[in-house]
């Protein structure tokens, strides 16, 4: 793979799909965070220049680029970067305290019709303190790392301010039209656009990064447009590599036969909130699903340049979803050892192109599969 960094010279747009045009007061709105196909679209259109001009001849290979990420990162003065993973679903923040989100053993039914085994999923106690508003969004990789490792010392070692940051900044901009003839500014004609500012509130360089899999044949770095209004970012090359696979982990996960699957960017999924490519065969293990916590659901849509025409609306399971696989007892080391590097920071999305296209970045974290039993209060 080669790794970019993607740094937004201006605010970067990437527009929410409502409707922009050219009417008083209109708003163009950002996303909280750009999508997979955003990246992948500047990805291929880097990759298919013949003269500094995007050839249309190569759409066809240009689709078949595999794209991972974004991931959000930190880029320190002395060189160093902070990776900055979205924030678990599985992590309640009550005050200070980080409440973990489990499983649960209850005699409690569902109303999934199609997934009736799955377990319900809870904090293990009763809370009657109201979730932390101030949660971030994105974790330094630390604290994410060992909240897949399940260690305890995380729920009191880290405050709220130390776990990451709360996100993207927002910048609103107000434009005015302007007459073509006299070059002034035309009555009532304001309309406003919104970016995404990728410095954080301790004024620390933020940047995307971005993987693909082959060099660009032409572009070897530099600023071009992405997104709305063509704004220019720098793209960079040198960026790390994806974090890997803690040795501790693996081996928690062959000694306990489950893990919990996290996602880094949205996936698509063809039943919904529910895998089903993980859940076949991969690389010679079939796990089961035996809960899931995912939030409501992103929807998409965008352009299709080799058709001309608008792609279909999806609805994407977001990132941080959560999903507990059980993993069965006969297979051996080796086999949950390909079974891992077939998922880490692999993407997950059920079908081929959505793989390729950067959705369903995945990470695996600790679980022992086994549900707790929830406190009951009399």
């Amino acid at each position: 793979m080669h790794y970019w960094y993607i740094e937004p010279r201006d605010p970067l747009i990437v527009r929410d799909g409502r409707p922009f045009g050219p009417d008083p007061g209109a708003r163009a709105r950002s996303i909280a965070f750009p999508t997979p196909s955003i990246i992948a679209g500047g990805v291929r259109n880097r990759a298919g220049l013949k003269g500094g001009v995007f050839d249309p001849g190569m759409i066809s290979h240009v689709l078949q680029i595999e794209v991972r990420g974004p991931l959000l990162v930190v880029r320190h003065e002395d060189g160093k970067v902070e990776w900055l993973p979205p924030a678990p679903e599985d992590a309640l923040l009550i005050g200070d305290e980080i409440v973990q989100l489990q499983p649960l053993q209850t005699t409690a039914t569902t109303d999934l019709s199609n997934d009736p085994d799955l377990a319900l999923i809870g904090p293990r106690e009763a809370i009657f303190s109201k979730p932390n508003i101030h949660a971030p969004r994105f974790w330094y990789w630390k604290p994410f790392e060992e909240w897949l490792m399940n260690r305890n010392p995380l729920q009191g070692s880290y405050k709220v301010s130390d776990l990451g940051i709360a996100g993207l900044s927002s910048e609103w901009r107000t434009h005015v039209a302007i007459e073509s003839d006299t070059q002034t500014a035309r009555d009532g004609f304001l309309f406003q656009t919104s970016g995404l500012e990728f410095t954080s509130s301790n004024r620390s360089r933020l940047a995307l990064v971005v993987g693909c899999s082959e060099a660009f044949a032409e572009f070897n770095g530099g600023l071009a447009p992405l997104g709305g209004e063509r704004r220019l970012v720098a793209w960079r090359s040198g960026a790390p590599p994806f974090p890997t696979c803690p040795q501790e982990l693996r081996n928690r996960i062959k000694r306990e036969r489950a893990c919990r699957v996290i996602l880094l960017t949205p996936a698509y999924f063809s039943q919904g909130y529910r895998p089903t490519w993980i859940l076949s065969t991969v690389a010679g293990v079939k796990p089961t699903l035996k809960a899931a916590l995912v939030q409501r659901s992103q929807v998409i849509s965008g352009w299709d340049l080799q058709s001309g025409k608008p792609k279909p609306t999806r609805r994407l399971a977001p990132s941080g979803s959560v999903y507990f696989l059980k993993l069965p007892e006969e297979v051996d080391d080796a086999t949950i050892n390909a079974w891992i590097d077939a998922l880490w920071m692999q993407n997950i999305s059920d079908d081929a192109q959505s793989r390729r296209d950067g959705f369903g970045l995945a990470a695996l974290g600790c679980w022992d599969g086994n549900p707790v039993n929830m406190e009951v209060l009399s």
